[in-house]
């Protein structure tokens, strides 16, 4: 048992975002001695690519998230307040942390781990690594970005009370991203400054496409979804989880939003609003480091 740690051990983590991505990282004396990372278009790539290294080294532990809807954080560990929730406690996984637990549905657990042709060591909810993250805990609401993904978590003296996974469209056209946000403010300022004194003279084809224009250059439709989800998270967590304000967000960009969307959520939500690089192939590494 002592001579293991000396052992070369490889870690291997990976999620779809449009495109398969995956990093790998070799680990001795619990130090990583080096690491690639890669992404892959097609399943059968990856597949042969894990596969291959598994072959290479015994000590392999893949890890990767689950993506789906059914899963979410509780305040409480206890059956009784899962029930409370209107969860099936018997149809879901949890794992308890300290007096607060995520869960996941077990049929999507066991749909993701018969999906591919190699063996998944760790199976983290979309969650965790948003919660092995975060520092500040008191009256905060963190936001994971992805291309085809947003999970909010907010927390309140210390731990998780909120969740929420969006799942977002790749199909969303800008007309129905600009209908989506029409009530606010900032946008109909620029709707203003777009349309000249002399409305009567302006066609009003050419005051919608200037009003596209100016909303193009201030932001890309993930961040409009962003802000759409906060918006409605948001007004949900006062409704029904607490009535302390939240102080804080804290964006966890995995791919290079735009750093208008501080401006955007302070101005529109009142909030104060940071982004943070999060290297999430990275964190489900650790994760996975120091459960060995």
């Amino acid at each position: 048992m002592f001579l293991k740690k000396f052992f070369k051990k490889q870690f291997i983590s990976f999620y779809f975002d449009e495109k398969y991505k995956l990093l790998l990282e070799h680990v001795k004396n619990n130090k990583i001695i080096d690491s690639i990372e890669k992404e892959f278009e097609e399943k059968k790539d990856i597949e042969k690519f894990i596969k291959e290294k598994i072959d290479e080294i015994p000590q392999t532990f893949v890890s990767t998230i689950l993506q789906t809807l059914n899963q979410g954080a509780i305040d409480s560990c206890s059956k009784q307040k899962y029930l409370d929730k209107d969860i099936d406690f018997d149809n879901v996984k949890i794992k308890c942390i300290d007096n607060y637990s995520f869960y996941a549905s077990i049929y999507d657990i066991t749909k993701l781990l018969k999906e591919y042709s190699f063996n998944i060591d760790f199976l983290y909810s979309i969650f965790a690594p948003i919660d092995f993250f975060a520092k500040e805990r008191k009256n905060r609401f963190y936001v994971l970005v992805l291309n085809n993904y947003i999970a909010i978590l907010g927390y309140e003296n210390l731990k998780p009370i909120y969740s929420d996974l969006i799942i977002l469209s790749n199909k969303e056209e800008k007309e129905e991203i600009i209908d989506e946000i029409e009530d606010i403010d900032l946008l109909n300022e620029i709707e203003e400054e777009s349309i000249s004194e002399d409305i009567e003279d302006i066609d009003e084809k050419e005051v919608n496409e200037n009003l596209k224009e100016d909303i193009d250059k201030l932001t890309t439709n993930i961040e409009v979804n962003i802000l759409n989800s906060l918006k409605k998270s948001i007004k949900e967590y006062y409704e029904n989880y607490s009535n302390d304000f939240i102080e804080k967000i804290i964006i966890l960009d995995t791919i290079g939003i735009d750093i208008t969307i501080n401006n955007l959520i302070e101005e529109e939500l009142l909030i104060a609003s940071v982004i943070e690089n999060f290297d999430l192939l990275k964190i489900i590494n650790r994760m996975s480091i120091e459960n060995i």
